[in-house]
């Protein structure tokens, strides 16, 4: 869930894509049709529910309680643990590579606008396939490499969020309302959250030949998250427990050392929100607070507009240097 990786578009469609830029530990697309987004035709009203989700300001309050907590107080910790598989090309076998589990971090603050600022921080680990240990090194086996597992690690992913998102698309003004579909079904309300881009790559393959993609990287995040409708109409309610999935599409990680070769990856994972820190599993756990502790807290409020997001892109970019060609022979 690495929504953070999509920071980086062209600076007419930045106004837009900045305001949705969350891991899916955290956050993702949102019915915006002309920015890749999924359609809101099925965001119908059921007398179950008391929320209008016809109404942008009340479908995004749903909305940010079931992903996060709109007590400024108190944190949320949205958790996620699947699979990374490879999809080599369209003929081929798709293949699993390795676990993924991370969480990302987060706390709001609601603005005068009916929207909300959003302090998020990402980490993940990959894991052994067959142990579940996690990993430091991995064997790639699509290029013979062993290469070094580099964690998601980000420590600022902010965002705003508005009931009516105002951006300049190719020098025509645009407003376009929050309006992801919602799908009730008996005592559950399901809401889906997508987003997919086509974005220039901060690896130029020029410079980082055996990370980079390509001159553009492809990312597309895919949320479901299921809620109990008792609780979605509890106003009490800051935060609503929260259960669901994520997708990823995207291309190879830099760390795989796989350059521009054909093909791409494929995340399934579920995912479930938590008050605190405390209650993810003990292994993770036990990881983030050994080698990480700082990646689990929300980000301080002051730290709104200091730096650029963090991905995992730039986070390598930063903290790398491009490998030395493949032996050979």
């Amino acid at each position: 869930m690495i929504l953070s990786d999509i920071h980086d578009v062209d600076v007419t469609r930045r106004g837009a894509i900045k305001s949705l830029a969350f891991s899916g530990s955290a956050f993702a697309g949102a019915g915006l049709v002309g920015l890749g987004m999924s359609s809101p035709a099925h965001a119908a009203n059921d007398p179950a529910v008391k929320i209008d989700f016809t109404d942008p300001k009340q479908n995004l309050k749903a909305f940010t309680r079931v992903f996060a907590d709109i007590d400024p107080s108190k944190v949320a910790v949205g958790w996620y643990s699947g699979v990374a598989y490879s999809v080599g090309g369209d003929w081929k076998k798709v293949v699993p590579l390795f676990g993924v589990e991370g969480i990302g971090v987060r706390r709001t603050l609601e603005l005068p606008s009916g929207g909300y600022r959003v302090f998020n921080r990402e980490l993940a680990f990959y894991k052994d396939l067959k142990t579940g240990a996690f990993l430091d090194t991995w064997d790639n086996p699509m290029n013979g490499e062993k290469v070094e597992a580099f964690p998601i690690q980000n420590m600022f992913v902010n965002a705003d969020t508005a009931p009516i998102f105002e951006f300049d698309m190719e020098g025509t003004k645009v407003r376009m309302p929050f309006n992801p579909p919602w799908t009730v079904a008996g005592e559950w309300a399901m809401s889906l959250f997508e987003i997919h881009q086509s974005v220039k790559s901060e690896l130029k393959p020029a410079e980082w030949p055996r990370e980079s993609p390509g001159e553009f990287t492809r990312i597309s995040e895919m949320f479901h998250r299921h809620v109990r409708i008792a609780d979605l109409n509890n106003d009490s309610l800051t935060s609503v427990p929260t259960v669901g999935s994520w997708m990823r599409i995207a291309s190879w990680f830099p760390w795989m050392l796989m350059g521009q070769a054909e093909g791409h990856m494929f995340f399934r994972c579920q995912t479930q929100k938590f008050a605190s820190v405390k209650d993810l599993p003990k292994a993770f756990l036990a990881k983030a607070e050994k080698d990480y502790p700082q990646y689990l807290d929300a980000p301080p409020a002051d730290s709104w507009g200091k730096q650029p997001n963090d991905s995992t892109f730039n986070m390598y970019k930063r903290t790398r240097k491009p490998a030395p060609p493949k032996a050979t022979g």
